[in-house]
């Protein structure tokens, strides 16, 4: 295999591995979101509205920071089993804490309109991942682990056109690093040791407003927000290194960029009453073109397409929340549901001996194109509580949202004629998130 076949080969993987790893539903922060099943660009009425949306800052006021921190565990159930015999399941499980939001907003008027400025900080991709196997039986070992994250660092503000009428913008600076490890040993005599890290970087907006229909008509209490984020290239430089126990050492190195796309949604909330309010959210995320591209320094690019069916990313949320009212505080129950659509596709091939490749392997290719695949599309479910008081809040939820993904392969000629396999994976992901606001003003005498 040449150089310049074996870079190219490399990248594929990586790139793959890095979609693997990320869920590219990219959102805003917050437990009270979440809680109502992330259903809230058309309410946006906390400092996470900076990256829901920042046309909804207007509602703050209060003079205020806040923290957001979860805890995120992933649970996946392994199926391979094919027509001679095979049938091998296993399960794996890892979690871990982070803090995902940070913020300060500060309402002021400039003249008779309402102006607000905010900062924030957001973790919006988690590389956080670790696997680790053992095989008394071949003395062989495995471990891998990955962490790290793309973040962004958010500017916003928020001005009060008119009355029922608030627009906003947020400048997003994003900045990244994960770190990967992997080793193998064999009967402890041969060892391998994988490292990989990679830097990102980019920069977009995040442009929204809020239609408050109330201030118009008291008796109508409905809010309509829409949201817009600007694509961007998100760069990345990405470092490879392999070593083993025989003195054998390779090392690599590459850059190139992910091809964020425009995303867009809308959303609306009703109020029922002072206690009750439902919202529904629509947002599309325009993947269907989108890319992974990089050169190395010889001149060997690279690319692939982010989602195998060559589909947008579309996704419905519907939230609701009740306000249980006291003299010493509010008490809300949340819940939402939602779907969950992925870049991954389920996929039944038909494979057709193609030759041999130098080596004498027999060389396959599968009839399918991306019009024949069927994008992955998983459902959520949301609940959330939490306590308001006059000088500080502090909001709970739980989420959990599942997908299966199917590989079917039949060979239908050559050497592995009349072979077939299907393999499955079914992820669940659960997160608990606390939110806790500081109005910083009521501190102040």
């Amino acid at each position: 295999m040449s150089k310049r076949l074996f870079l190219v080969f490399a990248a594929l993987l990586f790139l793959n591995a890095l979609n693997a790893e990320l869920d590219w539903n990219i959102t805003g922060s917050g437990a009270r979101a979440a809680g109502m099943g992330n259903a809230f660009i058309g309410i946006a009425d906390d400092a996470t509205a900076i990256n829901w949306n920042p046309g909804g800052l207007t509602a703050l006021e209060h003079f205020e920071a806040s923290i957001v921190g979860g805890w995120v565990a992933d649970m996946e159930e392994y199926s391979f089993e094919d027509n001679v015999g095979s049938d091998i399941s296993d399960d794996f499980f890892y979690d871990h804490v982070n803090v995902n939001f940070l913020s300060m907003a500060y309402p002021m008027t400039i003249g008779e309109k309402k102006l607000v400025l905010a900062a924030a900080f957001q973790k919006q991709l988690d590389f956080f991942s670790e696997d680790e196997q053992e095989d008394e039986a071949n003395l062989y070992t495995y471990s891998y682990e990955s962490e790290g994250g793309i973040y962004t660092m958010n500017l916003g503000a928020s001005y009060q056109a008119l009355p029922y009428l608030s627009i906003g913008a947020t400048g997003n600076i994003w900045l990244g690093e994960s770190e990967t490890n992997m080793e193998e040993t064999w009967d402890t005599y041969s060892q391998t040791s994988t490292n990989q890290n990679k830097n990102f970087s980019g920069f977009n907006l995040s442009l929204g407003t809020i239609f408050d229909m109330s201030a118009i008509k008291e008796n109508v209490p409905l809010k309509i927000g829409l949201v817009l984020k600007t694509p961007f290239d998100l760069d990345y430089d990405y470092e490879y290194e392999f070593s083993d126990t025989d003195g054998y050492s390779y090392s690599e190195s590459f850059s190139g960029s992910v091809e964020m796309p425009l995303m867009f949604g809308m959303g609306a909330s009703y109020r029922f009453g002072e206690n009750f309010t439902v919202g529904i959210d629509f947002e599309r995320r325009n993947y269907a073109k989108s890319k992974f591209k990089g050169e190395y320094d010889d001149g060997t690019t690279y690319e692939e397409y982010m989602s195998p069916t060559e589909e947008d990313v579309t996704q419905f949320r519907l939230g609701m929340e009740y306000l249980i009212i006291t003299d010493a505080v509010v008490v809300p129950v949340r819940l939402g549901i939602y779907n969950y659509p992925t870049l991954w596709a389920n996929e039944d091939n038909q494979l057709y001996y193609d030759g041999d490749d130098a080596y004498g392997n027999p060389i396959y290719i599968s009839d399918e194109n991306a019009s024949d695949l069927e994008q992955l599309v998983g459902t959520g479910l949301s609940l959330g509580s939490g306590v308001i008081f006059e000088k500080f809040s502090l909001d709970f939820s739980f989420n959990v949202y599942s997908y299966e993904n199917t590989y079917k392969n039949y060979f239908v000629d050559g050497p592995w004629g009349g072979y077939e396999s299907e393999e499955s994976w079914t992820n669940t992901k659960a997160t608990i998130n606390m939110s806790s606001v500081i109005y910083l003003d009521t501190f102040i005498k």
